[in-house]
C-alpha cells in the first residue's frame, strides 16, 4: 500500500475531495479561490523542504534560491509576449534548476549540521542581492510576466491559465503529484537507503553505499520541485520578485514543515495551511497580530512535540 499509515489515508480522503469542491462553494469569491491557491503552491514548496530537512538530515535556509529562481528562469527563457507550452517550460525549468542544485550541492554538501545552514544562506543571499541589485531583472520591483503559458498536450487543451480556477485545479493536481512522488520514492530502494542515512551515514557507509551522492541526488530533487513551486507563483500573480529567494522565506518554510510534523511530506500540507489561516486571521483581528502568532506557534510546538501530524499519529493508529 502506497500510503501505509491510517492517519495519511484519512488526511488524503478528507482534504483532496473537499479542495476539489471547494471552488464550487467558493466561485463567487475570486480572493479566497486565488488564497487557497497561493497556499497551495506554498505547500509544494514546504513538502521539497520537509523531504530535504525530515527525510535527508539536511538543514537549509537557502531552499527560497530555488524558490524565486524558477520564477526568474521562466522569465529568462520564454519569450515576452508569446504563449508557451507549460509543460515543455516545466522540464526546461526543473532541468536548469537541478543543474544549478547539482553545482550548488556538490559545494554545499561537503559541509553539515550549522556550517550547511550557513553556506546555503550564503548562497541565497548572493542570490538574492543579484537580482536586488540587478536593473536589468527589475532590482527589488521585480519583472512582470504578460502572458501566461498554455496547457496543450497533442493539441487538447485542459488548463486555462487565466482562469483563477483552472490555475487552482492545476496547483491541486500539483500538490498531489508531489505528495505521491515522494511517497513512492520513499518507499522506493533510494528513499530506504537515504533513510538510512539519515539514521546511522556511518553504518551506511560501511555497507558500500556513496553517502554523498544520495544526498546529492535528494538535494537535487528537491530543488527542482523548489524551482517548479516558484514557477507556479511566478504564473499566478504574473510577476517575479527578489523576495522571493530571501531567507525569511526559506524561514517560514521550515516553520511550518516543524509545525505539520517533519518527515511526514503530508504534514508539509498540513503546516503550511495551520500557519497561513492563522495567519490571515490574526492579521485580520488585531495589528498586533505577529506577537499573537508567534505565541501560538510557539505553544503549538510544546504541545505538538512531532507535529501536527505527528499528534494525529499518535491518537488515530492507536486506535487502528
Amino acid at each position: 500500500m502506497l500510503f501505509n499509515k491510517r492517519t495519511e489515508r484519512i488526511f488524503i480522503w478528507v482534504f483532496f475531495p473537499l479542495a476539489l469542491l471547494m471552488p464550487l462553494f467558493l466561485a463567487e469569491n475570486a480572493f479566497y479561490i486565488s488564497k487557497m491557491t497561493s497556499v497551495m503552491i506554498f505547500a509544494l514548496f514546504v513538502m521539497s523542504l520537509d523531504y530535504l530537512v525530515g527525510r535527508c538530515g539536511l538543514i537549509t535556509l537557502g531552499h527560497a534560491m530555488f524558490y524565486g529562481l524558477g520564477g526568474y528562469l521562466f522569465w529568462m527563457i520564454a519569450p515576452e509576449y508569446e504563449a508557451v507550452n507549460f509543460w515543455v517550460y516545466t522540464f526546461y525549468i526543473c532541468m536548469i534548476a537541478s543543474a544549478v542544485a547539482l553545482v550548488i550541492g556538490f559545494l554545499v554538501l561537503r559541509t553539515s549540521g550549522i556550517y550547511m545552514i550557513m553556506i546555503t544562506l550564503a548562497f541565497a543571499q548572493m542570490a538574492f542581492y543579484f537580482f536586488s541589485d540587478s536593473i536589468e531583472f527589475g532590482g527589488n520591483d521585480g519583472l512582470f510576466i504578460y502572458v501566461k503559458p498554455e496547457t496543450s498536450i497533442f493539441g487538447l487543451s485542459f488548463f486555462n491559465l487565466d482562469d483563477p480556477v483552472h490555475f487552482y485545479y492545476l496547483c491541486l493536481l500539483s500538490l498531489f503529484n508531489t505528495l505521491v512522488f515522494f511517497r513512492l520514492l520513499i518507499r522506493s530502494r533510494f528513499g530506504r537507503v537515504v533513510d538510512a542515512i539519515h539514521e546511522n551515514p556511518g553504518r551506511t557507509t560501511a555497507l558500500g553505499y556513496n553517502i554523498f551522492l544520495f544526498r546529492l541526488m535528494s538535494y537535487v530533487i528537491a530543488s527542482a520541485l523548489g524551482a517548479y513551486a516558484g514557477y507556479l507563483f511566478t504564473l499566478q500573480y504574473g510577476f517575479v520578485n527578489p523576495s522571493m529567494l530571501a531567507w525569511t522565506t526559506s524561514g517560514s518554510a521550515l516553520v511550518m514543515s516543524i509545525l505539520g510534523g517533519m518527515g511526514s511530506i503530508y504534514g508539509a500540507i498540513l503546516g503550511t495551511f495551520v500557519y497561513e489561516g492563522l495567519h490571515y486571521t490574526l492579521e485580520h483581528l488585531t495589528e498586533h497580530w505577529m506577537l499573537f502568532m508567534g505565541a501560538l506557534i510557539i505553544a503549538m510546538v510544546m504541545v505538538f512535540k512531532n507535529g501536527i501530524a505527528g499528534y494525529m499519529e499518535k491518537l488515530l493508529e492507536k486506535r487502528s
